[in-house]
């Protein structure tokens, strides 16, 4: 089953099951993956919809942050459980040591590449499946 198929079956679990938060956050999910499938005005596959749930779960931990900054822990625990049902839709992700490996490779075979290339090319290889911003720290600590 897609993971389009899954957020409606869990949607209407969630409805069934009067889980108010998870349904509230599961239809925003649908909502945007179907307004970036009217942007793009194509199917969206699971490559694709990994990204858009990425972005959403990203949204989220940016909110906590912001929350939490701003004295509203109530909030911010919101946006936290928001963030955990979203996260149950990503594939497996690589672990740190992994992605460091992949990292000391990359730079190996590419000596005179700048960090933004070589956090590019690292991205490219793990598929989405590592956050960005571990794969820019790994990077950054190994060439300084």
């Amino acid at each position: 089953m897609g993971i389009k198929a899954e957020v409606q079956a869990e949607l209407v679990a969630a409805m069934k099951n009067k889980e108010d938060l998870k349904l509230q956050t599961l239809r925003l999910l649908s909502n945007a993956i179907h307004n970036e499938e009217i942007a793009k005005g194509v199917e969206l596959d699971e490559t694709a919809i990994h990204t858009v749930v990425r972005r959403e779960v990203k949204k989220r931990k940016e909110a906590v942050e912001s929350y939490t900054a701003g004295g509203r822990p109530e909030l911010a625990e919101k946006e936290a459980a928001e963030a955990k049902i979203l996260e149950a839709h990503l594939p497996a992700a690589i672990g740190e040591d992994e992605v460091a490996k992949i990292v000391e490779a990359e730079i190996a075979a590419n000596p005179s590449a700048k960090q933004g290339q070589i956090i590019g090319a690292v991205m490219k290889k793990v598929g989405g499946q590592a956050d960005g911003t571990v794969v820019a720290k790994l990077v950054n600590a190994k060439l300084s």
